[in-house]
């Protein structure tokens, strides 16, 4: 399966009423294409373990009620996301195993939390929690569509 055709945009969790049905759509596809083995290019799908790793520490911000003030700790989770990409590049390189797909997850979450961090700080809660929505409708899709 190729890679959506459409990209994140920061619209995706800007409105108040929470997700609309496209972005949840869109949160299939790329649950889909994450959970698929691509043999052509030797692209592993992405592990569940490393989808729930991630989504666990945006459930703790959650838990703890994210206010503005806790954004570094969101932001955090870019560079922790980057680390995870490396390691599965050098391994990569190395030869050690196939590529997974941890880039593209990397590549669309990030841009999410900058959405988050960014513009009115008084609607940032609500973005907030339709970012958690979306990454947890990324994790459900990949799971459904046989995400191990």
């Amino acid at each position: 399966m190729p890679y959506p055709q459409d990209r994140f945009k920061p619209a995706m969790i800007q409105h108040e009423n929470g997700l609309e049905k496209t972005t949840i759509e869109w949160a299939s596809e790329v649950g889909k294409f994450l959970a698929q083995y691509d043999k052509k290019d030797r692209v592993k799908e992405l592990s569940t373990s490393q989808l729930r790793r991630f989504f666990g520490q945006i459930k703790r911000l959650q838990a703890q009620g994210y206010k503005p003030e806790q954004r570094s700790e969101l932001l955090m989770l870019g560079p922790q996301l980057a680390y995870a990409v490396g390691r599965d590049r050098k391994k990569t390189r190395e030869g050690l195993k196939d590529g997974s797909k941890i880039n593209y997850f990397y590549e669309e979450v990030n841009a999410a939390i900058k959405a988050v961090a960014d513009g009115d700080p008084d609607k940032e809660k609500a973005r907030f929690q339709n970012f958690v929505n979306l990454v947890e409708a990324i994790v459900a899709y990949h799971k459904y569509h046989g995400g191990e």
